[in-house]
């Protein structure tokens, strides 16, 4: 089912409706059952996003170092509430639980790439995030750890 669910909203930019039924009936199940699944999963839209889609993981761990911070920031920056995606079409602001970073938190995700040990002045720092998008969330971005070699 995910794979099916990925494959409509990459076409159609959010789970529709018509998707979800589709996705029943191709694979002989309920359309509740496809919905569960649409709606246990931070990763798929049921309304349109924009460009970009800013999750800011809210659980312990970000929570505890600022998350809050960072999402009013953001909010602040961009000029919406989470839920909401801007009049361009350009962002969409999430709180979601886990992002799977704990030890790098807060962590931001931004469409498919995380910035980790995120700061409300990161968010601040950008004078120009709409006009540089996903560049715009400097800060800690995910790095490959290398591996001691003995």
């Amino acid at each position: 089912m995910l794979p099916a669910l990925y494959l409509a909203q990459y076409q159609q930019g959010y789970i529709t409706a018509n998707a979800i039924r589709h996705v029943a009936e191709l694979l002989g199940i309920t359309r509740a059952d496809v919905e569960d699944v649409t709606s246990f999963y931070t990763m798929f839209y049921t309304r349109p996003v924009g460009k970009f889609v800013l999750q800011v993981c809210r659980t312990l761990s970000c929570a505890l170092n600022g998350a809050e911070r960072v999402t009013e920031e953001l909010r602040a920056k961009i000029g919406i509430k989470p839920g909401e995606t801007d009049a361009s079409g350009t962002f969409t602001l999430i709180e979601v639980e886990c992002l799977g970073a704990c030890d790098r938190a807060p962590v931001v995700m931004v469409n498919d790439a995380w910035h980790e040990c995120q700061k409300p002045e990161d968010a601040r720092s950008s004078s120009t995030t709409s006009a540089r998008g996903e560049a715009a969330l400097s800060g800690c971005h995910h790095v490959v750890e290398k591996t001691k070699r003995n």
